[in-house]
């Protein structure tokens, strides 16, 4: 019998972890598996675009509408074959990157009708619904389904040893929410070594709204006790990463992106993954008072490319470059116009990062237009739908047909040609 301690102990694991697994990255060996992984890495809080990727056309009224928040043009990095965008001077690894074809931009990503709530703006991008409609599963979820028909019943299987998405990271992510369960496992790889419990049987347990309750975590937990032999065989397996990696706890994206590289390495065939980067809500102190290149957002900037910088080192490594692909998003922009405590408010449009060897190279729609006399309600306009994202990321990435893709996203959307195939 499950006794009341029991319950909340397990309770607090299941309410922020659809699955919970204690992982420490190890190394591993050579895979075989030759199937296309995306990563999907979050920016929690809603990600500056415009200090991000920055339009040298209009330089003038970009710094107009930013007097205490623009990065000197001598300090902006220069793109090749771009001469009216450059980058953050702290996204160095992402411009070598992008000169060497491996990362690419698209302009104007949103949705219509912006909801300026972090809650909501994040169920919008992570369920694909419009903002009009609220849904409960996840877009990659409702995908995954098609998959891993009447999962997690008969799951694992031979055909599906591993998980059929997993999440790196502290807590889980809606993306995977699926109709009748969550349909990923959560790796923290801070959180000491692996291990995995034993779950109680259900003998003696009380009937109504509270036994459904210890039904569901019980479930979770059994399914994490299934995939955690195959988890722990993937973390413990020998592989000598990149030596750019920065030492663990130092960058947490960097931590989780490493993990990633070792289940791929070790051949799990989960074809999905989302890690994510927190502490984009720069409302104040985005900048350092005497140099706008420094600061909070800097920090993060320099974070995320050193993470992606040292994942796709190992990628290379591992020769698995046309397999792997990913994108960064956000759950919105932020506005033009700075605030008064050297910060920037919730916005609408941003630019969304995409990695891999299949992309198109260059940067894909137009710089944001900003106006000479900027107010502090103008945003950067939208110009792709962000389902439109989502659909090509199914079609060429995961073979989708058009049908499929309309039934997921609840509408057709004209492809952004992010991808050569």
């Amino acid at each position: 019998m499950m006794n009341r301690k029991t319950f909340i102990k397990n309770s607090s694991i299941a309410a922020v972890l659809p699955f919970f697994l204690d992982a420490f990255w190890a190394c591993n060996t050579k895979a075989a598996n030759p199937n296309r992984i995306f990563v999907l890495i979050q920016l929690v809080g809603g990600n500056d675009g415009l200090n991000t990727l920055i339009p040298l056309n209009d330089y003038k009224n970009f710094t107009a509408a930013r007097p205490n928040l623009f990065i000197a043009e001598s300090k902006i990095l220069t793109l090749k074959g771009q001469q009216a965008t450059g980058l953050h001077p702290a996204l160095t690894g992402i411009k070598d990157l992008f000169d060497n074809d491996v990362v690419s931009f698209v302009q104007g990503v949103g949705y219509e009708n912006q909801n300026y709530s972090h809650f909501r703006s994040q169920d919008i991008w992570l369920s694909g619904a419009s903002s009009s409609k609220v849904l409960y599963t996840g877009w990659m979820a409702r995908f995954l389904e098609t998959r891993y028909t009447n999962y997690p019943e008969g799951f694992p299987n031979v055909a599906h040893p591993e998980p059929p998405a997993i999440k790196v990271g502290d807590n889980g992510t809606f993306l995977f929410e699926g109709s009748a369960m969550d349909m990923s496992i959560v790796i923290d790889p801070n959180a000491g070594e692996f291990e995995t419990g034993k779950t109680e049987t259900a003998e003696g347990e009380a009937t109504g709204f509270a036994a459904q309750q210890v039904k569901s975590i019980r479930e979770m937990m059994l399914q994490t006790e299934r995939y955690s032999q195959v988890i722990k065989k993937a973390l413990g397996t020998s592989f000598q990463h990149s030596k750019l990696y920065p030492k663990t706890g130092e960058n947490p994206l960097a931590d989780q992106l490493k993990t990633v590289a070792q289940l791929i390495y070790s051949g799990m065939q989960t074809s999905v993954y989302h890690v994510d980067l927190k502490g984009f809500d720069t409302h104040a102190a985005q900048v350092d008072g005497a140099d706008t290149a420094k600061g909070a957002h800097a920090d993060l900037l320099k974070k995320l490319a050193q993470a992606l910088t040292c994942f796709w080192d190992d990628i290379t490594r591992m020769n698995r470059q046309n397999d792997v692909a990913g994108m960064t998003f956000s759950e919105f922009g932020r506005r033009i116009k700075s605030n008064a405590a050297n910060g920037t408010d919730h916005g609408a449009a941003q630019p969304l990062l995409f990695f891999g060897a299949g992309i198109n190279p260059g940067i894909t729609g137009h710089n944001p237009e900003i106006p000479a006399m900027v107010t502090g309600s103008d945003n950067l306009a939208m110009q792709v739908d962000f389902r439109a994202v989502y659909a090509a990321i199914l079609k060429h990435r995961f073979s989708a047909n058009d049908d499929l893709i309309k039934d997921i996203l609840q509408g057709s959307f004209a492809d952004p040609g992010i991808f050569k195939s």
